[in-house]
């Protein structure tokens, strides 16, 4: 259990809790209880590994003001493989105001691929089988012929993360650089992610913006050409 408060960063143009902060709490949470656990990011240098996100979802079903002091829980319900699912709940006192679920990938600081979670990690951690959501998070994701580029830059240090990548809460801002202005404005309560590809420094980024068939706001962040792309991110509003 983490205790915080809504920071200043944390709130949205109408002085509430929105996305971004509670990404970032959430992500807090997750690195602390990860250290707590041995396996954080001041183990990575003797341990060998860490944790690098693959996905997201968080529902915000109330928007607390600044300073409001909150309370973050997670646990890993998974450990299988390469993959954790791990899941999150955020009050306010007594008062359930966001839920989320996540998917991470254990990588090797040596050598920046995949490996597997051994018995001595999965012991270190207190597994948990409550899942927030009744249905599993996406995969992956497909821009049609609807789909217009909606916003585009560069990549700067700004960005850049201790893993020497764009950091998974710029990947919102950048979407959210993509939406319409009237959702802009009245952004849905719900928001998944899906990461596919690092971006590096440097990088020219472009998001494309649709309406997906089932109703949700998609984005897509891709680089390269435009006859064959690197498809870095999805995002979903609804």
């Amino acid at each position: 259990m983490h205790s915080c408060a809504v920071t200043y960063a944390d709130v949205g143009i109408d002085g509430r809790l929105y996305h971004k902060g509670a990404l970032r709490l959430l992500q807090e949470a997750a690195a602390i209880n990860s250290q707590q656990c041995g396996y954080g990011l001041l183990n990575a240098e003797e341990t060998g590994v860490c944790w690098i996100l693959t996905g997201w979802r968080v529902q915000l079903l109330e928007r607390p003001l600044w300073n409001t002091p909150l309370t973050v829980e997670t646990w890993p319900r998974t450990m299988d493989g390469f993959l954790s699912d791990r899941d999150f709940r955020i009050f306010s006192g007594d008062q359930l105001i966001a839920k989320a679920a996540s998917r991470w990938c254990l990588v090797s600081t040596h050598t920046g691929r995949v490996t597997r979670v051994t018995e001595t990690i999965r012991s270190a951690y207190a597994l948990d089988p409550l899942a927030m959501f009744s249905d599993n998070l996406h995969t992956n994701g497909k821009s049609d012929e609807t789909a217009v580029e909606s916003f585009s830059c560069t990549v700067g240090r700004r960005d850049i993360d201790t893993n020497h990548h764009v950091n998974n809460l710029h990947y919102l801002d950048y979407a959210l650089e993509a939406l319409p202005q009237e959702l802009f404005d009245h952004v849905p309560d719900t928001l998944e992610i899906v990461y596919r590809k690092q971006i590096l420094l440097g990088t020219p980024i472009r998001c494309l913006y649709q309406k997906t068939a089932d109703g949700r706001h998609q984005v897509e962040i891709r680089s390269g050409e435009e006859d064959s792309p690197v498809h870095h991110a999805f995002l979903w509003f609804y």
